[in-house]
């Protein structure tokens, strides 16, 4: 057995009490071993016992200072937590959410007290948003109520009272061009949507302000194009929808129609006039339905599908499912509303002294379309069907100048105003500036467009 001499002995216990009081010391600083633990202790120069209890009780001297800062802000009674949103659901009122935020009725009734009169009687909608701020002991600070995307009430703290604050935020209006070239298989609407346009809304306007020079679900072919100048509007930067069309240039095979939005006088209604100062807004609509497909033309020697034999067809015959809506394409009287054998069910509009207009072969005939009655240019007048001689459902349309057919589809059809004198020579003005500033996007485009071919 080997022996120990006093000397191995003596260093054997100094070496033990060293050891038992590093761990005396380290475990009374949990914090730092948990630290050094964590990865720090590598970085410690450990062969030096004297630096590195001293690195270790900098970092305890650094790290209490640390704890003790983040403890007195926490305790603070003016810190502030973030703002919570609540969107309102069906059936809340304001007191119902205030009590489910946990907020006292009591700054409730404070808020109230100062309300701005433009909140009127404080009436919710689903969804909209109420915004929320309190301190760490619970006390409301901010509440937000938001109106709309413009308008909010903003209630800000002072002691035991609130102030009321309305916000405002403006709309900024910019001026958008795009130009649209209808591809095969494609629609108005569609080729538009795929050109950059955001908002559907804004295309669909394009068939109703030019509904009476162009029949959108006939007149419409592959290689058709059209440019339109209108607003998009932003709200501190993003975007919010689109405003009003300016202008619109819509070429259609070798025809080209050009319409622009003006206001004649501060007392006149804002309207869209065609190039020469005329108003788009005709007598009559280009067609009474939206249709499928024209089944049979206007001919006055046509071959009858059902008699086998030549007959006058004066009118155009609009394929349709059932049930789809007929409407009058003039402001008229009922002169004729029933049914016969070869018409079935018909309704006869007159027009003034000088128009007529004959819908045949409907489904059914609106209760209000009596003799007598007095309709309005796009009323709804019955639905399509295939009553009296009729081999499929559709509507049979005929129009009348002065008792003679003509051609709906061709037909010169009536303007209801146009621009004259003084009122003219300012409009022409603000067109040809209007028109021009669409006419430079448009060349700006295909020289980018060349631009890019080239290379």
């Amino acid at each position: 057995m080997r022996k120990f001499s006093f000397r191995s002995l003596l260093t054997c216990c100094i070496g033990i009490g060293a050891f038992v009081f590093v761990l005396i010391v380290l475990s009374n600083k949990p914090t730092v071993l948990s630290t050094l633990n964590s990865g720090n202790l590598e970085a410690l120069p450990i062969n030096d016992s004297d630096e590195l209890f001293l690195t270790l009780d900098e970092g305890i001297a650094s790290l209490e200072t640390t704890a003790s800062e983040s403890i007195s802000e926490e305790a603070s009674p003016t810190a502030i937590d973030p703002f919570f949103k609540v969107k309102v659901k069906r059936g809340d009122s304001l007191s119902s959410i205030f009590q489910r935020v946990k907020v006292p009725q009591e700054d409730l009734l404070a808020i109230q007290k100062v309300c701005p009169e433009e909140w009127g009687d404080q009436y919710l909608d689903v969804g909209q948003i109420l915004k929320f701020q309190k301190n760490v002991d619970g006390t409301l600070v901010f509440f937000e109520f938001i109106k709309d995307r413009l308008t909010s009430y903003v209630f800000t703290r002072i002691d035991d009272t609130f102030t009321a604050e309305v916000k405002e935020k403006k709309v900024i209006s910019k001026k958008t061009f795009h130009r649209v070239e209808i591809e095969r298989g494609q629609s108005v609407i569609s080729a538009g949507l795929a050109s950059g346009i955001k908002q559907e809304l804004t295309l669909w306007q394009l068939p109703k302000l030019l509904q009476w020079d162009l029949d959108f679900h006939h007149d419409i072919h592959p290689g058709d194009s059209y440019e339109i100048l209108y607003f998009e509007n932003y709200i501190e930067g993003e975007y919010i929808g689109d405003g009003d069309i300016v202008a619109i240039t819509f070429n259609s095979g070798k025809t080209t129609h050009q319409i622009v939005r003006y206001r004649p006088s501060e007392d006149a209604l804002i309207k869209y006039y065609t190039r020469d100062g005329t108003s788009t807004e005709g007598q009559f609509l280009r067609a009474p339905l939206e249709y499928t497909r024209v089944s049979s033309n206007f001919n006055p020697r046509r071959l009858h599908p059902i008699y086998k034999r030549y007959m006058p067809h004066n009118g155009i015959d609009y394929a349709a499912p059932t049930g789809t809506p007929v409407y009058a394409t003039g402001t008229g009287v009922v002169t004729e509303a029933g049914k016969k054998r070869l018409n079935g069910n018909y309704v006869v509009l007159k027009h003034g002294a000088t128009y007529q207009t004959k819908y045949l072969h409907l489904h059914k005939i609106d209760p209000k379309i009596k003799v007598g009655a007095k309709v309005v240019q796009g009323q709804r007048l019955g639905s399509v069907g295939m009553t009296g001689a009729a081999t499929g459902p559709h509507l049979h349309y005929e129009f009348l100048v002065n008792g003679v057919h003509k051609n709906p589809k061709t037909v010169d059809l009536p303007r209801n105003e146009k621009l004259k004198g003084d009122e003219l020579i300012p409009f022409q003005r603000h067109a040809d500036e209007v028109l021009g500033l669409m006419a430079s996007f448009v060349s700006s485009q295909k020289r980018l467009q060349a631009a890019e071919t080239a290379q």
